[in-house]
C-alpha cells in the first residue's frame, strides 16, 4: 500500500465513469441549447459552404418508430472514442504505437468487474483504491470503484486466448489470493500498449476530440484527464467561431496547442506502462524464508517508486503549456522544465495561470470572470472606464473581465502588472503596460493575428 498528497489547492480526486456520467448528463440536460439523445447513431456527414449536415440512426421509441434524419451545423465534434467514425470519414488516420507487448499493460488484457466486499475484511492494510497483485500465474490490477466492495481487475492474456465465465473465476480468485466470496458482474477483453495520435485534430468544420483524437494505455489515467482538456480547449473557441469575435487562426489553433499536448501525454503514458508492465517478479518472490522476504520487499520498493512516478503527476496535468500557439504571445527566456512528477507555477504566456490563495481566504480562481481576465496586480490598479487601450481590448474580446488584486504574493507569482487570462484559464499575454502590444495580444488571442490595431481603432471610432 502507498499513499501520497499533491501540493495543490485541491487534492486529486478519483470518480468512476458511472458516476461521472449521470453528473455530465445532468449538467447537460439543464441548458436550453443542449438537446440530449440517446439511441441516436451519427453514420454519416457532409460539409458544403461552412455547413455540417450529418446523418442520424434513431432508434425505435414507444412513441414513433426508428428513423433516418438529418441535422445541420455550422460545427461537428468527433468525440466518438477510438473507432471514430468522424475521424475515418474525413480520413484521417492514427500515427504511432499500436499493442506494444509487455509482461503486463500490454497486448490483449481482460477487464473484469465483480462484487467482493469481503475484499476489505481480509486485507491487512487500509482500504485502497488500487492493488497489484502478483502470483506465479498471473499478474492483476484491481481498481475500486465505489469504495464499497465494487472492482475492475485488468489481468494479462494470452494471444490466442478466449475468457470464459470459469477462466474469469480462477483468475479472481487467484488475484484475491484469498478463499473470498465474490459476484462476477462482467467481462471484457481490451487490447493495451497503443501510443496513437491523430494526424490531424481537425478538417474544415469538423473537430476530434478524446479516444477519437488520441489513444493511451490507461496508466496514469491520461487519456481521459487529455480528452477533458480537449473539451475545455475547444469550447471557448467554438463560442468564439459561433459569435462571430473569432479570426481566422481561430480553427487551426486548436489543432495547434492540442495535438502537442497528446503527443507529450501519450509519451508519458508509455513510460509509466512500460514502468509497471515490464518490472521483473523473481520466483524468489513467491517463496517463503528470508529469500522470498528479501525479494518482496525489493518488489515492494519498487512498486511504492513506481506509484509515485505514475500517480504523483501535478506536472502531467497542469503543466500543459501552448507557447507555441498563434493565439499566445511568447516571451523569450528559459521555459520551466516539463516533467511528469514536478509543476512548475508559472505566468509565462501558454501556462496554465497559477493559483494563490488570497489574503481574504479565497482563490485567485475563484475570482476569474467566465470569459477572458484581465489581472490587474499593480498596487494602484486600474479604472477600467478610463483607460483607452483597455476599452480597445474590451471591443475585441466580450465580457471581459477587470481584476484588481493588490497583492504581493500574487504581483511576485505572475511577474507582471498586467496579465491577460483566457477562458481555459491559460494565459495568453502579460505586461507592464496596457499599450499597442496589449491590443495586438488581444487580437491575437482570438486568432485575429494578420489584423493591424488600426482596425480596432477604426472600428471603435
Amino acid at each position: 500500500m502507498h499513499s501520497f498528497t499533491w501540493a495543490t489547492p485541491e487534492p486529486p480526486h478519483r470518480c468512476s465513469q458511472l458516476f461521472v456520467e449521470p453528473i455530465l448528463l445532468e449538467a447537460a440536460r439543464s441548458h436550453d441549447a443542449c438537446h440530449v439523445s440517446f439511441g441516436a447513431r451519427v453514420v454519416g456527414f457532409l460539409e458544403c459552404d461552412g455547413i455540417v449536415t450529418a446523418s442520424v440512426e434513431c432508434d425505435a421509441t414507444e412513441d414513433k418508430p426508428a428513423e433516418t434524419k438529418s441535422i445541420k451545423a455550422r460545427y461537428l465534434v468527433g468525440c466518438d472514442g477510438p473507432r471514430s467514425m468522424v475521424r475515418k470519414a474525413l480520413g484521417i488516420r492514427f500515427e504511432g504505437l499500436s499493442g506494444e507487448k509487455r509482461d503486463f499493460m500490454g497486448g490483449q488484457m481482460d477487464a473484469v468487474y465483480f462484487y467482493a466486499p469481503e475484499i476489505y475484511k481480509i486485507s491487512p492494510h487500509k482500504p485502497a483504491w488500487q492493488y497489484w497483485t502478483f502470483s506465479p500465474k498471473q499478474r492483476a490490477l484491481i481498481i475500486a470503484v465505489d469504495g464499497q466492495g465494487h472492482f475492475i481487475m485488468n489481468v494479462q492474456m494470452r494471444e490466442d486466448e478466449v475468457p470464459d465465465d470459469d477462466t474469469v473465476r480462477r483468475r479472481i480468485s487467484e488475484a484475491i489470493g484469498a478463499d473470498v466470496p465474490f459476484e462476477l458482474k462482467s467481462s471484457s477483453t481490451w487490447t493495451a500498449g497503443f501510443t496513437l495520435v491523430a494526424e490531424r485534430f481537425s478538417l474544415g468544420n469538423v473537430f476530434l476530440a478524446g479516444d477519437a483524437a488520441h489513444l493511451f494505455t490507461p496508466t496514469g489515467g491520461l487519456g481521459y484527464n487529455t480528452g477533458i482538456d480537449d473539451a475545455a480547449n475547444l469550447a471557448w473557441k467554438l463560442e468564439a467561431m459561433l459569435k462571430g469575435f473569432a479570426g481566422e487562426a481561430m480553427a487551426a489553433s486548436y489543432e495547434a496547442e492540442r495535438k502537442p499536448s497528446a503527443l507529450r501525454n501519450t509519451t508519458f503514458a508509455r513510460a509509466f506502462a512500460d514502468s509497471i508492465g515490464r518490472v521483473q517478479v523473481p520466483a524468489e518472490t513467491f517463496a517463503s524464508g528470508p529469500s522470498g522476504t528479501a525479494a518482496r520487499e525489493a518488489v515492494g520498493a519498487y512498486l511504492a517508486f513506481h506509484a509515485t512516478a505514475e500517480f504523483v503527476i501535478p506536472g502531467v496535468h497542469l503543466g500543459t503549456r501552448y507557447e507555441s500557439s498563434p493565439l499566445v504571445a511568447a516571451e523569450p527566456g528559459p521555459v520551466p522544465v516539463d516533467t511528469a512528477n514536478l509543476y512548475v507555477p508559472t505566468a509565462r504566456p501558454g501556462h496554465r495561470a497559477p493559483h494563490a490563495w488570497l489574503a481574504d481566504g479565497r482563490s485567485l480562481y475563484d475570482r476569474f470572470g467566465p470569459s477572458f481576465t484581465l489581472l490587474c496586480t499593480a498596487h494602484h490598479g486600474i479604472n477600467a472606464s478610463r483607460h483607452q487601450a483597455l476599452e480597445r481590448a474590451a471591443s475585441i474580446l466580450p465580457h471581459l473581465a477587470v481584476l484588481n488584486i493588490d497583492d504581493p504574493v500574487v504581483a511576485d507569482l505572475y511577474k507582471a502588472a498586467f496579465v491577460l487570462i483566457r477562458p481555459d484559464q491559460h494565459v495568453a499575454w502579460r505586461g507592464e503596460e496596457l499599450n499597442e502590444e496589449f491590443v495586438t495580444a488581444a487580437l491575437h488571442t482570438v486568432g485575429r493575428v494578420s489584423e493591424g490595431t488600426s482596425a480596432v481603432v477604426d472600428a471603435a471610432a
